[in-house]
């Protein structure tokens, strides 16, 4: 299982150039150990791969199930099978420095003999990843759901009753009324029963416009919801429960876009320019599986703690928003949470449907999503992830999958006046970034003063009898004895320069778009200049901690240049 069994810390390299600013660690899955590059993401709780690169007709140790899994996001998303086989971490060479020898085994390989994965059906479904080649959700178990299609399998005769090879995309059809399979003439690996209802002749032709297959996503996520569920203990909850490593871990990370420190001339998304970019100092972080206060190389101070408030995401109350020496902004949350899941449980209950938390998009989403991303790339693939649900019951989530801070309008309205007050030309360089897709163009990096910026701090709730120096809580979820917590974000990291190109600069905070929820989305500015740790193992749903990262070396402060 490792080459240690104690419980112990695992420190992982992180690089920022496959995913648009997200952060990505190497994976090696499946009996060849096929190096893949995956996305942290704390806001899902799935290990899942793209069946492109990971080539699983050629892994010996592929165990396949009945069980499928879907994400639809605001646009695009996936579905596909849900196999067993062998997943490693750490089994690179590489090293970023070796700052750790008060750690033990720091940098030794961790192995899961069997760990489950979900595999992507479609080289379409694959643009949520961006240049990365899937995700590694670090959220809690709950949100892990499969569904279990061995009944319906069996049902219609279908052999063998499991989920890979996948069968929904050429072999098999579903009719749109009753989802009932219609095998077309592609099928070659999958029989049917002769007393099986679908056995029928007519069941044997080419799929009709009333029939559809997996690349329908909202389509398919339908049908599965008609199908039954189980949690799959996810990628890090496996890690612990085999007792690996301690229920915690930690992130480091500098940046929220990738640093583009030349204009050297590279092909455009080819293994150089990653290789190149992934050299800089600035687009390198860390993971640290099982830890870490102890890992002490990496940041100085003391620790801030605010309180998880449901153990589904990292879900928090964010108190309210204070905008260089300004007052305190109330984040006037906490009603509109308890109303949105109201109106939330209520649409379902008139639609005959019990409501489902944690989805990641609704099936009553907006159907011109291309207005929310012209260029037609997933919002995922800008580091956004967007839905149009509560997730959670919480006003804010924290979540490394997020490269940029989503804010509520309320919120978004008031620092939008505040810059206002301070220079007007500020909303003037902010309102190009309205359009998502500006991040990949950005203005120019001259025409920022970024010390004329304000600091941006963000209050907390914080966990009970733990107080820090900020205005008193009036929040009422805010336990007796408890002070926000304050969290503060630069210019330096809610601006990023010499992105997407070295000369340019990108804003990093977005208002919420139309028709989606009151809820902060607190993505990687919040947290690039602290070492994060987050604690799942204090009470029952965990705390996150913030500490000031330690600087960059001058040899590193160099080379990023």
């Amino acid at each position: 299982m490792s080459s240690t069994t104690n419980a112990r810390t695992l420190k992982v390299p992180l690089v920022n150039v496959y995913a648009k600013g997200g952060y990505s660690a190497q994976l090696r899955i499946g009996a060849e150990k096929h190096p893949l590059n995956l996305i942290l993401d704390t806001g899902s709780s799935t290990l899942v791969v793209s069946g492109s690169d990971y080539v699983e007709e050629r892994d010996t140790a592929l165990t396949p199930t009945s069980f499928a899994q879907e994400v639809l996001y605001g646009i695009g998303g996936w579905d596909g099978p849900v196999v067993y086989t062998r997943v490693g971490i750490r089994e690179d060479a590489i090293d970023f420095d070796l700052h750790d020898d008060h750690v033990p085994h720091a940098h030794h390989p961790i192995v899961l003999e069997q760990c489950p994965v979900a595999v992507v059906s479609s080289l379409a479904q694959e643009t949520s990843f961006a240049d990365a080649d899937g995700i590694l959700g670090l959220a809690y178990d709950a949100l892990n759901k499969v569904y279990d299609l061995k009944n319906y399998f069996h049902h219609y005769g279908i052999a063998p009753a499991l989920t890979f090879p996948w069968p929904f995309d050429e072999e098999i059809h579903l009719c749109s009324q009753h989802y009932r399979p219609i095998l077309t003439e592609a099928n070659h690996d999958f029989s049917m029963g002769q007393g099986a209802l679908a056995a029928q002749d007519s069941q044997w032709h080419q799929a009709t416009e009333t029939s559809f297959n997996s690349e329908d996503l909202r389509q398919f996520k339908r049908f599965l919801r008609t199908q039954p569920t189980d949690d799959l203990p996810p990628y890090f909850s496996n890690l612990t429960s085999h007792g690996l490593t301690p229920n915690k871990f930690a992130f480091f990370a500098r940046r929220s876009s990738i640093h583009v420190a030349s204009q050297e001339v590279l092909a455009l998304n080819s293994a150089n320019e990653f290789a190149f970019l992934g050299q800089d100092p600035l687009n390198q972080g860390w993971l640290i599986l099982g830890g870490g206060e102890e890992h002490t190389e990496l940041y100085q101070g003391e620790f801030k703690t605010i309180a998880v408030i449901e153990n589904r995401y990292y879900n928090v109350n964010l108190v309210g928003l204070k905008i260089g020496d300004g007052e305190m902004i109330p984040s006037l949350l906490t009603q509109s949470v308890e109303e949105a899941e109201e109106q939330a449980l209520a649409e379902h209950e008139s639609a005959g449907q019990a409501p489902e938390t944690g989805e990641a998009q609704s099936d009553n989403a907006p159907s011109d999503t291309s207005a929310l991303c012209p260029d037609g790339q997933h919002l995922h693939t800008h580091g956004v992830h967007i839905c149009d649900t509560l997730r959670g019951q919480s006003n804010a989530i924290i979540d490394t999958g997020a490269s940029a801070i989503v804010l509520t309008r309320h919120l978004f309205g008031a620092l939008t006046q505040a810059l206002e007050s301070i220079d007007p030309k500020f909303t003037q360089q902010i309102a190009p970034f309205s359009d998502i897709a500006f991040q990949q163009i950005g203005i120019d990096m001259a025409e920022l003063q970024l010390e004329r910026w304000p600091d941006l701090t963000f209050y907390f709730v914080g966990p009970r009898n733990e107080h820090n120096a900020a205005p008193s809580c009036d929040d009422p979820d805010c336990p007796p004895g408890c002070e926000p917590i304050a969290i503060r974000v630069t210019p330096q990291h809610y601006w990023q320069i010499n992105t997407p190109t070295q000369g340019k600069a990108c804003f990093k905070l977005l208002s919420q778009l139309p028709n989606w929820p009151n809820q902060s989305i607190l993505g990687l500015p919040l947290m690039s200049a602290y070492y994060v740790v987050f604690d799942r193992s204090v009470d029952d749903k965990g705390v996150i901690r913030f500490a000031e990262q330690r600087p960059l070396q001058t040899s590193e402060v160099q080379h990023a240049r």
